[in-house]
């Protein structure tokens, strides 16, 4: 038996956070048992455990998922736990000790805020001499800046984070980091030194700062460092500021270094305004440089540029090997895309993402310091006879673990996975924003809700979100409940919208999830309710339905392809139809929460008011017999996947239509921001995997693939982002690294791996597994680092003479069950068996038509898809060649043989029954 990955928190040793509450989980490996019978957590003072100041005891309770701590903390310690477990068979092992050490806490900071005395453009660095007796066998660094700052003791950087101190809603708190600095003191002299840039607080960032923001905004840096428990240096007006080499910083704009400047002028600090009782320990996991590329190859473009080709859209900077001359000014510019094969960035809007060095002549690497960029390509100026190996990309993005992967025997489909994850990598610093380039890379609330599940299948993703939906929480004490479309709101005035808002609940709820960790719920309790308390005085206000949402403004189905899309980027579904239906979802969500927190009358009150909402819906927007009279795409899979249709008999209704208008649209996507994360999900409920597959893996526009194909290595904003000849169709709104369409990746572990959760079962402790295998595939690989632990499953379809048979294979964890459903088997096999942790193995028949096949229902533009249908079709139908392209392709054969102008000519234009006869038998033999 083998316990691993201790976490407080979802953290491993978290070191000066803020534990609002206190939740320890772990993990078992274990090849004996199937289960955990029992455990025992212990916390001591000290790594010995002689004094244990808390202990659960053997008991039941105590869960690897999350075992609540009820301890009430002291300042400034360091905490150790343990855990012992015993499995089914008797067997027992105890843990190794692991650590979690608090901030200041309510002890707060003795030192006070300063700010330079400069003009507030010049970047600054802090300084402060100090003497020691004796180097102190322990030492810890609290601090905090306003705007982005690095420290360094004696000349040696602390730590290795960057962009501290992170970005939050800074009216309502800041957030201070805590440094283990006992090896960079010493005894005698010491020097610290804190260089701070403009960041997200001073710079150009946010919808309402602006320029007058930049002067507004001042620097401010506040500091306590405690050596062996006393607090020996202070942030206060006897600090003295330089001028920094970093002669500008901005997010947007990048970055200028003079490696030549020298100036010894020292100008005095004053007191500061930032209240320290607004000053909290951190919830930001960590920014870093996680992971370094190089470069694929330096090009020469035809406008005699020199451009770095990293292979790879991500976000962070380029590290280089400067040699040039005393005074060279060396010039990085960044972007996403070639055009004609010249460097191109116009898509950056007026983010000028640039880093300038002057060089010292001094050899040696050199790169931006606080600020990032996103871009794949770097134009380059000053630096003579670039070599690939001088350059190094650091990917920066938040210290989050990877907990999935899959990978299939379709290559496009892989690099999408890939394009999925980079997308998360670059957009998960700090907060998870839209896009990491141009002059946005805003918290939008849409974007991470529709994003959640899948970000956190890739990546352990808790801790990050638990510090973003406490910024929601924040904002929302500011405006009644409303929840900004942008978190944190950085002083736009206040906004939403029906699916931007609901992040408010949709979050927390997909975490319990995915976690099983409840604490989360009882964090944002009561956001949630803040957020419905919203709506309902919304309709109060404007005097319309309480159980519908109709009025205000919302984004709708954002970018969908059903609306007239230039004119109307809302979609062709009613606005008010979407913030209902989120209306009733979230409703739904905030009820089941009551239930698990306890709160039984709010349970009632609000399974209660989603049922009269759901009723409501059915009124005014579906027919009696259960279809949508907004006949679109989103319409249907809203009201199945939020199961506002749940009468039998009109959820089949619903379903046929939701097939029928995918047919009219010729099997690809129109669905926007609203309906895209459930499109696939809506059409398994359907029970036609086999059209989610052929959408997900359509290489056409619109599709997932589509950007694959054009060389895409982050998913899009848009799915025309490039033509197919690879121009790019817009600068307004056009990136190529925005994550929100990658959710469909969630639906691949839960159908293509056949992973899900079921209820009860949260943080996967209790699962369904029924993967659903595809010839296009081939076959599948897929493992999911869940809080009950490790999934790996994976299946191959083989081909042996004229039967296909599944190979399955997987692995439950300790601990978990599954109730495993046999994908295709032979009616006198069950299929469904429930299975305790441990590795199982399959081989069987795949029964007789188990691979659906092209009908007679396709639309003539899919069937021409297919080169052998295509080739039989010109061939037995000339007249379908020349009708290439045209309108009427969007006809099935049998519509397009009933039109008025082929009436008493089928037969001579090859349309007679005979002739489609044989059509269907030919089209019902190839496999989609």
């Amino acid at each position: 038996m083998k316990i691993e990955q201790m976490r407080i928190n979802h953290m491993t040793r978290p070191l000066g956070f803020w534990f609002r509450t206190l939740t320890a989980s772990y993990k078992v490996e274990n090849r004996e048992g199937r289960y955990q019978d029992s455990a025992r957590i212990q916390i001591s003072t000290d790594e010995n455990f002689s004094e244990i100041i808390w202990d659960t005891g053997r008991s039941s309770r105590v869960k690897g998922t999350g075992t609540r701590i009820d301890l009430e903390l002291s300042p400034r310690t360091r905490y150790f736990w343990r855990v012992q477990v015993w499995d089914d068979l008797g067997n027992t092992e105890m843990s190794r000790s692991e650590w979690f050490e608090t901030g200041l806490m309510e002890q707060g900071f003795q030192g006070i805020s300063i700010t330079p005395c400069l003009d507030g453009q010049v970047q600054p660095v802090f300084e402060k001499d100090f003497r020691l007796e004796r180097k102190p066998s322990s030492a810890r660094l609290y601090m905090t800046c306003l705007g982005v700052y690095e420290v360094r003791i004696n000349g040696k950087r602390c730590g290795n984070e960057a962009l501290a101190p992170g970005l939050t809603v800074y009216d309502q708190y800041v957030q201070y980091q805590t440094y283990d600095v006992g090896e960079f003191l010493q005894e005698g002299e010491n020097l610290i030194q804190v260089a701070a840039g403009d960041g997200w607080y001073k710079g150009r960032y946010g919808c309402c700062l602006g320029e007058t923001g930049r002067r507004k905004n001042k620097f401010e840096c506040l500091a306590d460092l405690y050596a062996d428990g006393s607090c020996i240096l202070s942030t206060d007006t006897g600090w003295r500021v330089r001028k920094s080499r970093i002669l500008s910083s901005d997010i947007y704009d990048g970055e200028i270094q003079d490696g030549c400047f020298e100036d010894s002028a020292c100008f005095a600090a004053e007191q500061g305004h930032l209240d320290s009782r607004r000053v909290k320990e951190r919830l930001s996991v960590p920014v870093r440089v996680m992971e370094r590329i190089y470069p694929e190859k330096i090009i020469c473009s035809p406008a005699g540029e020199t451009i770095l080709d990293m292979g790879q859209n991500m976000a962070g900077y380029v590290r280089f090997f400067c040699r040039e001359p005393e005074g060279s000014r060396i010039v990085l510019e960044h972007g996403e895309v070639l055009q004609d094969g010249c460097f191109y960035q116009k898509n950056y809007r007026t983010a000028k993402a640039r880093f300038e060095y002057i060089s010292d002549g001094k050899p040696g690497w050199v790169h931006a310091r606080l600020s990032f960029f996103g871009f794949r390509y770097v134009r380059i100026t000053g630096i003579n006879s670039p070599r690939p190996e001088d350059f190094t990309g650091e990917v920066l993005y938040s210290d989050l673990p990877s907990t999935g992967k899959i990978a299939t025997g379709h290559p496009l489909l892989n690099r999408f996975l890939e394009n999925v994850l980079w997308s998360q990598k670059g957009n998960f610093l700090d907060i998870p924003t839209d896009c990491p380039q141009r002059d946005e890379r805003l918290g939008w609330t849409g974007d991470a809700q529709i994003f959640a599940e899948t970000a956190c299948l890739n990546m352990e993703c808790y801790p990050f979100f638990r510090k973003y939906l406490h910024d929601i929480a924040q904002e929302q004490e500011k405006t009644g409940g409303l929840v900004p479309q942008i978190v944190p709101a950085v002083g736009q005035s206040a906004r939403t919208s029906a699916g931007w808002g609901d992040a408010a609940v949709i979050i927390p709820w997909r975490l319990y999830e995915i976690y099983g960790d409840p604490s989360i719920l009882e964090e944002q309790y009561e956001s949630m309710k803040a957020w419905i308390g919203y709506i309902d005085r919304e309709n109060q206000k404007f005097g319309t339905n309480p159980c519908l949402w109709q009025n205000g403004f919302h984004y709708g189905d954002w970018l969908a392809l059903d609306g007239g899309f230039e004119h109307m980027p809302t979609g062709g579904t009613q606005v008010y139809y979407i913030s209902s239906a989120f209306f009733f979802y979230s409703t739904l969500l905030v009820g089941k929460t009551a239930g698990v927190l306890g709160e039984k009358e709010d349970q009632r009150h609000y399974l209660e008011k989603a049922e009269n909402i759901r009723k409501a819906i059915l009124r005014e927007y579906f027919t009696p017999a259960g279809e949508t009279a907004v006949h679109t795409q989103t319409a249907a899979v809203l009201g199945l996947v939020f199961g506002i249709v749940r009468e039998k008999e009109q959820q089949e209704r619903l379903k046929s239509q939701l097939v029928s208008r995918i047919r009219q649209d010729g099997y690809k996507l129109k669905t926007g921001f609203a309906g895209t994360p459930f499109l696939l999900e809506a059409l398994s409920i359907c029970g036609r995997d086999d059209i989610a597959y052929e959408i997900f893996l359509n290489e056409e526009y619109p599709g997932w693939l589509f950007p694959v194909k054009l060389g895409a290595t982050t998913v899009w904003e848009r799915w025309d982002a490039l033509g197919k000849d690879g121009k790019i169709q817009k600068n307004s709104m056009n990136s190529l690294n925005h994550y929100a369409n990658g959710s469909v990746a969630a639906w691949l572990y839960r159908h293509g791996a056949g992973i899900q959760a079921l209820e009860g079962g949260e943080g996967f402790t209790k699962v369904r597994i029924s993967p659903v295998p595809c010839r296009k595939l081939g076959k599948l690989s897929a493992e999911l680092d869940t809080a009950a632990g490790r999934y790996r499953i994976s299946w191959e379809i083989l081909t042996e003479g004229e039967r296909d048979e599944l190979k399955l294979d997987l692995e439950i964890p300790f601990g978990a069950c599954a109730r495993l459903e046999l994908p295709y088997a032979e009616e006198n096999k069950t299929g469904s068996e429930l299975l305790p942790g441990g590795e199982y193995h399959y081989r069987y028949v795949l029964r007789q038509g188990w691979s659906p096949c092209y009908s007679m229902e396709e639309p003539i533009r899919v069937l021409v898809r297919r080169p052998e249908i295509r080739e039989y079709l010109y061939k037995k139908v000339p007249i379908l060649k020349k009708l290439d392209g045209d309108e009427i392709q969007q006809m099935t054969l049998e519509e397009m043989s009933k039109l008025p102008f082929l009436l008493g000519m089928g037969t001579q234009l090859g349309l007679g029954k005979e002739t489609l006869w044989e059509i269907e038998n030919f089209i019902g033999l190839i496999e989609k």
